[in-house]
């Protein structure tokens, strides 16, 4: 029986019984029986339904319609069925006959072998006595109430089929070959097949990995509402740990201000999230501006750097001077700014940054139009003595501007946000993630390596796993706490079939890499982050909350194994 029992809600009452005639019958033992088959290629309908389709080994297939109302007429050609006033103009034999001629014309159609084998039809009436004579169907295709009391339906079904083979045969129709005895077991196992197969189908990896950024998409959109909620103030900080939708906030606050007609200067710190923000913003046109501090800066000062290896003086201290001097002793209306709009505040909050920034806004810091995006808790890995706390910039620099908490995850699965929380730090923890779990394949993982060897062959293993799983080379970010040159990662590149490339040079078909600072800001489907070798001082502790945060779906952290015992106190600590 296929399907093995019958659907519960199945309103015959006749149905049921005729389904349970035909499991119990101990001559039915070799057939198979396929209850309610859909037929989309009705030959007479758009679609249509077999009640039963009875393979019988070495006599046919016959195909069985029910009848279980407890009265049958039939007025001028038109049946009725118990209470049914509607009336079936097409009869159930005529029903019966076009589900057996539609199931053929598919099997035939799909193996021609199969055009030798008899297929008929037949209409039970397990209610009612049925003995109406007519040249509309032969009185051997009609099972009864009164036959059923009498024989086992598998009888009854074995008659109709061998009274079917005879008037074939009394016909001497050509397709039909009386001395075969068809169909053999493996052909109605193979008709079975052909007409209710087994299947399983699964959403294939790529679809998988792309239907879940555009999740990340949807629920990263749903935190425009904290823009809404800051419409009536002029300067607003955005305070947030990753994964808060900070950056997109800062596309989506620059696309409004420029749509209202406001020349706007958007300002990040990291370059790989500058190149970035620029491609995302282009479409903007004219009126906005979108820069990183330190290229802003080269701008506004008229320096162009042949080489980008500076000391950290010039870029920290010498820099933001030039770029100070020039907008005070000229009158560049050219950066002089309607609304500026900065990611990653927590790097530009030194003074001689904030100089630059007051003098490029209309009105200054103190009575411009501005928002700053930060994650001020423990994003600020280029921090120095001469930075500012949120709080001093606050009460010096910014007029204590109004701060709107965004603490609400829409970037990573519960299982990193867990881990961030244990691993990374982070605390408090959000308060709440908006994407659904994506099942154990999506735990974050630690894998341990005692050489560097190891980790080599790890990190190979991973990205091909990865690859495996769906995701495309470019989906894959390997992220170092060393510097790019001495990670593990550039020395993987080097190996023969393995397309790994460094961040500025990496296109869409290469896995990239580079270290955990140049990649700040942004987020890969897959995440590996390489060279843990500490993690118990606040510096390590923040690089790895930064990386762990960069993960859409799937994190894999390779540490040195010195590190398993502090991450297990950590894991498990009361």
């Amino acid at each position: 029986m296929i399907p093995a029992r019958i659907y519960t809600g199945n309103p015959s009452p006749g149905e049921k019984e005729i389904f349970r005639r035909l499991e119990n019958d101990l001559g039915t033992h070799d057939w198979i029986v396929l209850h309610s088959l859909d037929i989309a290629e009705h030959i007479r309908s758009v679609s249509g339904e077999a009640d039963f389709v009875i393979l019988v080994p070495g006599l046919g297939v016959l195909c069985l319609e029910v009848k279980a109302a407890k009265s049958v007429r039939c007025t001028d050609g038109i049946w009725y069925y118990g209470s049914d006033s509607a009336g079936d103009p097409r009869g159930p034999f005529k029903q019966a006959s076009e589900a057996m001629h539609s199931i053929r014309r598919r099997v035939v159609g799909k193996n021609d072998a199969f055009r030798s084998i008899l297929f008929w039809s037949a209409v039970a009436f397990p209610y009612v006595s049925f003995d109406v004579e007519s040249s509309e169907w032969h009185s051997w295709q009609v099972i009864d109430a009164d036959a059923l009391m009498r024989r086992p339906l598998g009888s009854l079904v074995t008659s109709t089929l061998e009274q079917a083979r005879n008037y074939v045969i009394q016909r001497g129709l050509k397709w039909w070959n009386k001395a075969a005895s068809e169909p053999t077991h493996q052909q109605i196992s193979s008709i079975a097949a052909l007409l209710r197969p087994n299947f399983e189908v699964y959403e294939s990896p790529r679809n998988r990995v792309e239907r879940l950024n555009q999740e990340v998409k949807r629920y990263t959109e749903e935190q425009y509402v904290a823009l809404d909620a800051m419409l009536g103030n002029d300067r607003v900080i955005f305070s947030g740990p990753a994964g808060t939708g900070k950056t997109l906030l800062a596309i989506e606050a620059v696309r409004r201000s420029a749509g209202e007609g406001k020349r706007t200067l958007l300002l990040c710190f990291n370059s790989l999230l500058g190149r970035y923000l620029e491609a995302e913003t282009e479409v903007l046109g004219p009126l906005l501006t979108t820069r990183t501090l330190h290229k802003y800066m080269l701008e506004v000062a008229g320096i162009d750097l042949q080489s980008s290896t500076q000391p950290s003086s010039f870029w920290q201290d010498e820099l933001p001077r030039l770029a100070t001097n020039a907008l005070l002793e000229s009158e560049k209306q050219d950066y002089v700014f309607d609304q500026l709009v900065v990611d990653e505040a927590q790097d530009s909050l030194r003074d001689n940054y904030l100089d630059v920034l007051d003098l490029s806004l209309r009105g200054g810091l103190g009575a411009g139009k501005w928002i700053l995006f930060g994650d001020f808790e423990k994003q600020a890995i280029y921090s120095s003595n001469e930075h500012l706390s949120l709080e001093q910039a606050q009460s010096t620099r910014l007029g204590n501007a109004p701060i709107y908490s965004l603490r609400i995850n829409c970037r990573n699965t519960p299982r990193i946000a867990a881990l961030v929380h244990i691993i990374g730090g982070l605390s408090p923890e959000y308060t709440r993630i908006l994407r659904p779990d994506e099942g154990p394949e999506a735990e974050p993982k630690f894998h341990y390596y005692a050489t560097e060897e190891q980790q080599a062959e790890c990190l190979v293993r991973l990205i091909k796993q990865l690859r495996k799983d769906g995701f495309k080379n470019g989906d894959i970010a390997v992220l170092s706490a060393r510097a790019a040159a001495k990670a593990i990662a550039h020395k993987v590149a080097e190996q023969p079939g393995v397309r790994l490339k460094p961040f500025d040079s990496a296109s869409g078909k290469d896995v990239s890499f580079g270290s955990i600072h140049s990649f700040k800001g942004l987020e890969k489907p897959a995440v590996i982050v390489t060279d843990v070798e500490k993690i118990s001082y606040d510096m390590a502790a923040s690089l790895l909350y930064v990386a762990m945060t960069r993960a859409l779906h799937r994190l894999h952290i390779l540490a040195h194994r010195n590190v398993r015992e502090y991450v297990l106190k950590l894991a498990f600590k009361e």
